[in-house]
């Protein structure tokens, strides 16, 4: 049968705890260097206590290195590659190919999505050179992950929720390009949700000063079984930089999904690692960060998959404003309002606008923070729900390790044995002259009681079998003593137990060349050293220019390739129905423009992607 991994993010030790208790298979999180987060680095000795803990229920630890490397970064990232090794962590994500010609830790090796895997033939190519998972691009549709799954025998991970990036991951250079921010190397500035002015080759205007490239965020929450069968193992949640409320909501919502899929479908998939999580709460993806959701190209390309009004949290749905007095507002909506919720709502100039509950009268009118622009049939969002924030702090959601314990009085011994349903067990005997107890049944019970307690442990006490006959007279406190021992030996004995898997494809094909032949790369390579220029060669790329962030003329490149395309937003694409209607005298070229920075917008419908180039004003 095939397992199937939840895989949660965390940008803090805290956060990566968090996301085990509350149900993840496995946890991704930064070191200090080199992690694509800088604002979210990890010491060795932290993620080494992280590892610990997830190793109690057989859940993974991964750790990112999936930047960029110059030259005098490559031994720093080796060195730490195998510190991280030593602390524990179970798999390495990287982006550059340089690593691949180090000597590396025996443990998996992943293809970061940063590595730009968008088709069949990049993921057999990983495969080849010797990785053992790869993270797929998030514009595949069903159909591709299908493909993909059936031809190839390297693990598949795909994301499932959160923010999306509107390039083609690891191909997008805009944040370097206008602030010296690079998203390969962890310090992406996010221009791409900034509000643009939309023009075509005439000047007219085609959008004003909109949101053009702000994706909403993805949602596959529906999917978790055809993802599945498609041959997806690894299901991942986007989010290192977000807060402990949006992981436990993220984790607990995809943890009962997964679980409905494991308890219905138990012929065909497994759990990846172990323990029952009891939620102390209800999952709600629409009360925490998000921007709106989508399903992205799950099935097919559709509109909705923008917000060109903000890039903001926007939150859920409420209701319609119906009447206003000054700062007071009352609102079609059969949602329960306190105060301390956050609300937005977009204006007439279609901006958006927040403001803060602060009283709530008996007749359902809202007093607020006084915001202007708020009018009568005003749709409200709630983007912070008091109510539901306070549960998530105060919730004590629980992952325990189901187990039985059986006691024997034999031969003057008493033995206690526990034993967990994934068959580790433990046996304790004590030889002692114990004195028959006087009261088999008020004995029994106590007993009972006495061993079915775990308090603060790993373990959930199902069943005690106690011995036929006569019991053991032993004091309350001896017996919760011993119980107390036997648990404690039994965590001991899972602990020692535990091994880091083993990189399992190690038929390293150096030879096999690279996808479409290429004999001769500009920036998208991304080889900013000679280990990855060395390791591009061996696989027939005869001619590799320099990346992006190692050059110094930045100026007039290709800064994004997109799935998202702005001529079929508009109505005007030749393959695709949108049912939008076109502008009219529409003159190509079109461009982007925001403040001083100008991008030229070409349409390859081949592919069916946009690109987007640097094109200064000076160069018309």
């Amino acid at each position: 049968m095939k397992s199937l991994e939840l895989l949660a993010p965390a940008k803090n030790i805290e956060i990566g705890m968090s996301a085990i208790n509350h149900g993840a298979d496995a946890v991704y999180i930064g070191p200090k260097a080199f992690g694509a987060r800088d604002a979210v680095g990890n010491s060795i000795q932290d993620i080494e206590k992280l590892t610990k803990h997830a190793h109690r229920y057989n859940a993974n630890i991964f750790a990112t290195m999936n930047t960029l490397l110059f030259d005098n970064e490559i031994e720093a990232a080796h060195k730490q590659a195998w510190d991280l090794y030593h602390a524990g962590v179970d798999a390495i994500i990287i982006q550059d190919m340089g690593l691949l010609e180090m000597d590396l830790p025996p443990i998996p090796l992943h293809a970061s999505t940063q590595t730009h895997n968008y088709d069949l033939e990049k993921v057999e190519f990983l495969e080849k050179v010797g990785f053992d998972r790869v993270v797929l691009a998030r514009e595949l549709s069903i159909k591709q992950i299908e493909d993909i799954g059936k031809k190839t025998n390297v693990e598949l991970e795909a994301f499932v929720a959160g923010a999306l990036c509107v390039s083609l991951s690891g191909q997008c250079y805009m944040s370097n390009n206008v602030g010296d921010r690079s998203a390969n190397r962890g310090a992406c500035g996010q221009p791409c949700r900034l509000p643009f002015d939309l023009v075509d080759n005439a000047g007219q205007m085609l959008a004003n000063q909109k949101h053009l490239l702000s994706l909403k965020d993805l949602n596959l929450e529906d999917y978790v079984l055809p993802l599945a069968r498609a041959g997806v193992k690894s299901f991942k949640i986007e989010g290192r930089l977000k807060d402990e409320a949006y992981v436990k909501n993220m984790v607990g919502n995809f943890r009962k999904r997964i679980d409905f899929v494991l308890d219905k479908y138990g012929n065909e998939f497994v759990s990846d690692s172990q323990g029952k999580t009891i939620l102390d709460f209800e999952p709600a993806p629409e009360k925490t960060y998000n921007r709106g959701f989508s399903d992205y190209f799950y099935n097919d390309r559709h509109t909705e998959i923008v917000n060109y009004d903000t890039p903001k949290a926007i939150g859920d749905k409420i209701g319609v404003v119906k009447e206003v007095k000054a700062n007071q507002y009352l609102i079609d909506t059969d949602k329960t309002l306190v105060p301390g919720d956050g609300l937005c709502f977009l204006d007439k100039h279609e901006k958006l606008q927040g403001m803060k509950v602060e009283h709530v009268d008996s007749d359902g009118w809202i007093k607020t923070s006084l915001v202007m622009g708020v009018r009568v049939g005003a749709e409200i969002f709630r983007n912070f729900d008091q109510q539901f924030n306070k549960e998530l702090k105060a919730e004590k959601t629980v992952r325990k390790i189901e187990a039985d314990v059986e006691m024997k009085w034999e031969n003057s011994t008493v033995s206690l044995t526990i034993k967990d349903i994934y068959g580790n067990s433990y046996t304790d005997k004590y030889k002692e002259a114990f004195e028959v107890a006087s009261n088999r049944e008020k004995s029994e019970e106590n007993m009972t009681k006495s061993l079915k307690k775990s308090g603060n442990t790993i373990f959930l006490i199902n069943d005690v079998t106690l011995p036929k006959g006569n019991l053991p007279f032993i004091p309350g406190g001896r017996l919760n003593q011993m119980r107390r021992d036997l648990i404690e030996a039994l965590e001991a004995k899972r602990n020692a137990a535990y091994k880091q898997p083993a990189r399992w494809n190690t038929e390293i094909d150096d030879t096999f060349p690279f996808p479409q032949k290429i004999q001769k790369w500009d920036h998208h390579g991304n080889v900013l050293n000679k280990l990855a220029r060395g390791f591009y060669a061996k696989h027939g790329v005869t001619e590799i220019e320099e990346g992006f962030e190692g050059r110094e003329d930045k100026s007039k490149l290709r800064l994004m390739t997109t799935k998202h395309c702005l001529r079929y937003q508009i109505g005007m694409c030749d393959e695709h129905e949108t049912f939008v209607t076109p502008p009219e005298n529409v003159q190509f070229p079109l461009y982007l423009k925001q403040k001083k920075n100008r991008y030229k917008l070409k349409f390859n419908c081949k592919d069916c992607v946009m690109t987007i180039d640097d094109s200064p004003e000076e160069l018309v």
